[in-house]
């Protein structure tokens, strides 16, 4: 109330254009139109204010959708490189298996060591060499041992036994 007095103190020093200073009813007219012009704009800006955060609402569900948007093809791209990397290792271990194959390892020794080759374990690669050198030395010699004719130490062309010391006094 104290302003209302205030403003109805300093219109009423005032004096309109003719003259004559308003009357209180007039400033009470007044003072109401004020006052609902003022509730008129606290409403607008109300109004404007739950609109902007409708607006901001609306854009941070679409950042948010557009976030998860992104984050859908983030794991999409992730899943398809991790499967084209599995491709890649597969035929990398493929390739190599194959070329161990062609230095004449068996199948199940070549795939474990082009997997040791693949994984990056030098120690398993190593020691699959070192087996597949010794099983092909040792085929190697029981080839050789194979192919070899028999020794005929001590033995006569009719089967008896003859003294290897002996064999060549007959003669004599």
């Amino acid at each position: 109330m104290d302003e209302n007095k205030d403003i109805i103190n300093e219109q009423g020093a005032e004096k309109d254009e003719q003259g004559k200073t308003p009357t209180v009813e007039e400033l009470m007219t007044q003072l109401a139109q004020e006052r609902a012009q003022n509730v008129k704009l606290k409403n607008s800006l109300d109004s404007a204010a739950s609109e902007a955060a409708g607006y901001k609402k609306q854009l941070r569900a679409r950042q948010t959708a557009e976030e998860q948007e992104a984050e859908a093809k983030k794991e999409a791209e992730e899943k398809h490189k991790a499967y084209v990397a599995g491709l890649e290792a597969e035929l990398g271990t493929m390739k190599a298996t194959k070329r161990y194959m062609g230095l004449g390892m068996s199948e199940d020794l070549a795939t474990e060591t082009a997997k040791a080759e693949i994984a990056g374990d030098v120690e398993t690669v190593t020691a699959n060499m070192k087996k597949y050198m010794d099983m092909s030395i040792k085929a190697k010699e029981a080839e050789w041992l194979k192919s070899r004719p028999d020794a005929n130490a001590g033995h006569g062309e009719d089967g008896e036994e003859k003294d290897p010391f002996l064999a060549g006094w007959d003669d004599i």
